[in-house]
């Protein structure tokens, strides 16, 4: 081989070797890192969020004039940061067929609560309105707490059914 052509073969495997992928491929999927990854299943951590959203929209019915809405704010944006060290973390793109088919169940879980929760609560607003006689901004913060659980309830609940169907590292030894 001539040395012009080596040089051209050794670019392009140095070009290969820049993106990463002989090492991924070399380590296989179940290496110490992939094993040991950040994405653990959290099987309590989802729960406090949900119910200290819950608890807030239950005070909010309870004394709707105060100012609920931005404790519930909080608790909602403490969502994303679950999903991110949660099974469901990684990107789904990394996804085998069995992760890719526990995606796809806790996604269609989530939904199919939030859309049941979301059908009782709205006869619930409304009956609560004719009977109590809330004003404008009663609603509005009626409301306003209400997204703040739906927002709470979209980021935690995928992550708590993921969680709790997760096997883990266990398929690794399962072959």
């Amino acid at each position: 081989m001539s040395p012009r052509r080596r040089n051209i073969l050794t670019m392009l495997d140095n070009a290969v070797r820049w993106t990463g992928i002989p090492a991924r491929v070399t380590h296989g999927p179940f290496d110490a890192r992939a094993i040991h990854r950040k994405n653990q299943p959290l099987r309590w951590s989802p729960l406090w969020p949900i119910a200290f959203s819950a608890a807030l929209l239950v005070l909010s019915f309870m004394w709707p004039s105060a100012l609920w809405t931005s404790l519930g704010a909080v608790v909602a944006a403490m969502a994303p940061y679950l999903h991110a060290i949660g099974p469901l973390g990684k990107p789904s793109l990394e996804d085998d067929e069995r992760e890719a088919a526990l995606r796809k169940d806790a996604y269609l879980f989530c939904f199919g609560l939030l859309a049941a929760l979301n059908c009782i609560g709205q006869l619930m607003f409304m009956g609560l309105y004719l009977l109590q006689g809330w004003s404008s901004a009663q609603v509005v913060m009626m409301g306003a707490s209400a997204f703040m659980l739906n927002l709470t309830l979209l980021g935690c609940l995928p992550t708590l059914y993921a969680s709790w169907k997760w096997r883990g590292s266990m398929d690794a030894s399962e072959g």
